[in-house]
């Protein structure tokens, strides 16, 4: 029993084999690979390169497209919305004169009974002078006045409510009985006009 106690002194005493690290020399032989080979195997085959091309070419063309589309419908926007835009202004016009159109008539109304009144007369005066003043605001809006005693009846601006016998041409306009308007070349108002019959 001393002698076991012995050894396993003296192999506790003995230091422990050091583990060495393994080194490079110590690995299994590895071929190493040369730059020559390393820039072959980085450098893509021609074909590789051709196919590479065709797609970035593919896809140069179909962002071509669609920013091309893009840019389309924006155009085709701005222009819808600039026409639209000049439609709601032009019907908002032709809404507000078409509203101002029975206080004209009224206007035009007082003047014609004030027959009897002298011209320095200062109502009759102010309600010319209003007349003059919203009848040029309104022309600077596009609004022109529609029929006249002499012409021709036109379907497309006049009203005929009444015929009479006369000496002038069949379909003469004998006499206006409410002015007609037009904005831009779109009838506001038919003038109602009194024409001459066909004999």
């Amino acid at each position: 029993m001393a002698k076991k106690q012995d050894e396993q002194k003296t192999k506790e005493q003995q230091p422990a084999e050091e583990t060495k690290p393994v080194t490079d020399e110590q690995l299994p032989d590895e071929e190493p690979q040369t730059e020559d080979a390393m820039e072959e195997e980085a450098q893509p085959t021609p074909e590789e390169w051709k196919k590479a091309l065709e797609t970035a070419v593919k896809q140069r063309d179909e962002y071509l497209a669609m920013a091309q589309r893009a840019q389309a419908d924006y155009q085709n926007f701005k222009r819808r919305n600039a026409a639209t835009r000049a439609d709601a202004y032009d019907d908002g016009v032709r809404e507000t004169l078409a509203a101002l159109l029975p206080t004209v008539d009224n206007l035009e109304r007082a003047i014609a009974a004030a027959t009897g009144m002298p011209e320095e007369d200062p109502m009759l005066s102010g309600v010319r002078m209003t007349l003059k003043q919203m009848g040029e605001a309104m022309n600077r809006l596009g609004l022109e006045p529609v029929g006249e005693v002499g012409e021709h009846f036109d379907p497309d601006k006049h009203n005929a409510v009444m015929r009479a016998e006369g000496e002038g041409e069949p379909g003469t306009v004998l006499e206006v009985l409410q002015k007609g308007y037009r904005v831009k070349d779109r009838m506001l108002r038919y003038a109602m006009v009194k024409i001459e019959a066909e004999s």
